[in-house]
């Protein structure tokens, strides 16, 4: 049971310092910066743009567009987000397009974090590292 507690307090000490490091980090901007590069980088990928490329063109909604009415964006994209596609070839599993689209976008800001060689990834490791070691130093200061 003594072994279960300290665990326990173990646990939420470092969530504690989580929720330190990630606030400090949206206090500085440092988040809003990621996450908005992210976002951009993600965006350029040639296999995201692909995917979407991909699925606007099998798009039955799309290709029901009456040429003489061209619907306005807001219309398109909350049609776009209640089409359902077929997942397997015999049609017989079926998604929302806007599921199939944001697994792509969401894979490809998955790998763009976890790579802590370069890039953002690395920025992101770099960040948190640092924003760790200033609250420690401050917490040492008191």
């Amino acid at each position: 049971m003594e072994d279960d507690a300290a665990l326990a307090r173990e646990v939420r000490a470092a969530r504690e310092v989580e929720k330190r490091v990630l606030d400090a980090l949206r206090q500085d901007g440092t988040f809003d910066a990621l996450r908005r590069r992210l976002v951009e980088e993600a965006s350029a990928k040639q296999e995201l743009r692909g995917a979407v490329s991909t699925a606007l063109a099998n798009s039955a909604t799309v290709a029901r567009i009456d040429p003489a009415r061209k619907p306005t964006e807001k219309e398109l994209v909350d049609a776009l987000r209640e089409e359902e596609v077929a997942v397997d070839e015999d049609k017989e599993v079926r998604v929302k397009l806007e599921d199939t689209v944001m697994e792509a976008f969401s894979k490809e800001l998955w790998d763009l974090m976890t790579d802590e060689q370069e890039g953002l990834g690395r920025e992101l490791y770099e960040a948190v590292y640092a924003a760790r070691e200033r609250l420690a130093l401050s917490e040492n200061d008191h």
